[in-house]
């Protein structure tokens, strides 16, 4: 299996070969098994070759005293011999070069980035989005994530305006300025160009002279910016795309399966790049590691909707009793994804009424969750248990986790009603 997938090499694999400036390591270890390895023997070489260096600079200084005095010429050169017969110690080279990434200031936008209502889109009969409603305020970060073919990518591409919806309305909000990476934005660069021409056509004129430095940043220096795309590499087109979203100053991005064609190191610089990004978040992924910490809102597609989830992909997860992603794009949570059988439709109003009940639950679990956990850390603590208001605070943390199961029921009982 050749793939940048942490996760999914770990739940498969228990092998790791490593390839590195044209030599291979071999491990036998799932991938982060191998990475603990890799440093520790990496560590263990380092000492190694260390220890020597400083054994033989030793030796090579009594050689040099020796062969000062007459006496001890002899002496010097046989120890000259057994010094020339040692096996060095070489330090493995290790490719270390990762692109540095980082997004302009973002503009200030208004406080409602993107308002859609009712909005529905349909490819002949097949309804993929059906009177949805999805509102992104400014410094919003929301993961878009849901089986293939459930629309993740539709709504990313009418909020872009590359594609229209079928009904409905969606509405930018002020000074929106949109930075978008295609699923296939690498393969939508013109092979018949350099590095150097395809970052002219994105770039502002003001922007020109700083365009070799830009490539430098990404790993494409030298004579680098004049090769033609068509010789790139999948990982270097990917590189290549990203660089030209950092020619103009963006306030919304919205970026489909980024990750496909980075490295491990790449996807991990990407990553730190938009947790330091000051706008406001759309990102489509799989990649429950690149998803991690990122967003602070989940947007499930499911049955031609839209479930919107407070927090990360782990919260996400976890309120959804699912152990992976893979779980997501296979799972007929709530009945069949397929979208099929009769449904009963809801007004706007009365959609609009249990979208606000949703989030006002979500609100309130996410509250009691994180004060039960609070209560839960105290109790950790022996003095807890001898102070004298123990059985006014265990009579407090029973009812929270009882408020906690009743906000969870209504939860369910408004999405339950919505779908």
């Amino acid at each position: 299996i050749i793939s940048h997938d942490k996760q999914f090499l770990d739940n498969t694999t228990e092998r790791t070969v490593e390839i590195e400036l044209g030599k291979a390591f071999d491990y036998k270890a799932p991938y982060s098994k191998y990475v603990e390895m890799r440093a520790e023997r990496l560590e263990k070489q380092l000492s190694a070759y260390e220890n020597q260096q400083r054994n033989i600079a030793q030796k090579e200084r009594t050689i040099a005293r020796f062969m000062a005095k007459a006496s001890k010429t002899s002496m010097a050169q046989s120890m000259q011999k057994q010094l020339n017969k040692i096996e060095r110690i070489e330090i493995d080279d290790s490719d270390t070069a990762v692109m540095n990434l980082r997004f302009p200031p973002a503009p200030r936008s208004g406080q409602v980035v993107v308002e859609a209502i009712n909005l529905e889109k349909r490819y002949d009969k097949l309804t993929v989005l059906d009177k949805v409603y999805f509102k992104l305020d400014r410094g919003d970060r929301v993961a878009f994530v849901g089986q293939n073919g459930q629309g993740k990518t539709t709504l990313a591409k009418i909020i872009v305006n590359e594609i229209a919806s079928s009904g409905g309305q969606l509405t930018l909000g002020h000074n929106v300025q949109i930075g978008y990476y295609a699923q296939n934005q690498s393969e939508t660069l013109q092979s018949n160009l350099t590095l150097l021409e395809t970052m002219e056509g994105f770039s502002p004129p003001e922007m020109r002279t700083k365009l070799r430095a830009i490539l430098g940043a990404f790993l494409f220096s030298g004579e680098d910016v004049d090769k033609k795309v068509s010789v790139l590499s999948g990982g270097e087109r990917a590189r290549l795309a990203l660089a030209c979203m950092l020619l103009r100053p963006f306030n919304l991005l919205v970026l489909d399966e980024p990750t496909n064609h980075l490295d491990m190191l790449s996807k991990d610089v990407l990553k730190q790049a938009l947790a330091d990004y000051d706008g406001s978040l759309i990102v489509v992924s799989h990649d429950r590691e690149f998803l991690s910490g990122l967003t602070n809102r989940t947007l499930e597609f499911r049955d031609r909707q839209l479930y919107d989830h407070i927090g990360d992909v782990n919260a996400f997860l976890e309120k959804r009793a699912l152990d992976n992603m893979r779980q997501v794009e296979m799972s007929t949570i709530n009945g069949s994804s397929n979208g099929a059988g009769p449904k009963k439709e809801l007004d706007r109003e009365e959609r609009k009424r249990l979208m606000r009940s949703i989030q006002n639950a979500e609100r309130r679990v996410e509250t009691l969750e994180k004060e039960i956990s609070e209560m839960e850390e105290k109790m950790a603590e022996p003095a807890v248990y001898e102070a004298s208001d123990y059985p006014s605070f265990m009579a407090r943390y029973e009812q929270k986790k009882k408020e906690l199961s009743t906000a969870v029921a209504s939860w369910e009982e408004a999405m339950m009603a919505i779908e």
